[in-house]
């Protein structure tokens, strides 16, 4: 079973605090950017990976714009589920940018990354990394690894959205990044059941198949017996 959330920030107590009671050995949690586990590699910062990883089931994240990247990339990479992910724990791996991966059956397509509206205000290479947007290589290889599975997923999971989606979050819409455009692309020409993105800090579903998560959990492919504890979030906050 995949249960799916918003960022988290760093912030380890509060990511556990969320509603995966039902959580059993081999079920996954994906978390849609800003994980921030990696941030200044201190001690209590490994402690809490080593942590996340001896879990009997999987933490998978997509980058956001507040990862330290520098730390990140020192971490190797190598193949999960049908794509390309760097394992920082054993059950804790990050999924790389324009990777399809195959979990419990269902295609995702993943694509971390997105634009800080606040870089002035950040330190490079301390506070704020380059590295949060999308290379070219990256968005090439996304759109290729997508024409491999005849642009048909069952599940889409970034950080940033497409304009559409931006239009639908802000009331005012002042700038388009190239990776808000190069989503439009993905949308357009890709076939999937449901988005699910990050960014925002809000739980708000935008439509049958799109939905902005923050720290709501969403449970995808429930098997028979096993009971949807997403709707029981939902309905306990308030939420649709």
């Amino acid at each position: 079973m995949i249960y799916i959330t918003g960022d988290v920030h760093a912030d380890i107590k509060e990511f556990e605090s969320r509603d995966y009671r039902h959580i059993r050995r081999d079920d996954s949690i994906i978390v849609c950017g800003d994980f921030g586990i990696l941030w200044d590699g201190s001690r209590a910062e490994q402690k809490n990976i080593k942590s996340l990883g001896r879990k009997s089931h999987r933490t998978l994240f997509v980058d956001g714009s507040h990862e330290n990247f520098d730390l990140l990339g020192k971490y190797p990479v190598t193949e999960w589920n049908g794509g390309k992910v760097q394992v920082l724990s054993r059950n804790l791996m990050h999924l790389c940018r324009g990777q399809v991966f195959d979990i419990d059956g269902k295609k995702i397509f993943v694509f971390g990354g997105g634009e800080s509206t606040d870089k002035e205000l950040r330190t490079e290479h301390e506070t704020w990394w380059p590295q949060e947007m999308p290379s070219p290589d990256e968005m090439r290889e996304g759109i290729e690894n997508l024409e491999r599975c005849g642009r048909k997923v069952d599940y889409i999971v970034t950080y940033d959205v497409p304009s559409a989606f931006k239009r639908l979050m802000e009331a005012e819409v002042t700038r388009l990044s190239p990776l808000n455009v190069y989503l439009d692309k993905i949308r357009e020409n890709c076939t999937y059941d449901k988005w699910f993105f990050g960014c925002y800090h809000k739980n708000k579903r935008l439509s049958q198949n799109t939905q902005a998560l923050f720290n709501a959990v969403e449970i995808l492919g429930v098997p028979k017996g096993r009971r949807d504890r997403g709707s029981d979030a939902r309905q306990k906050d308030g939420r649709e």
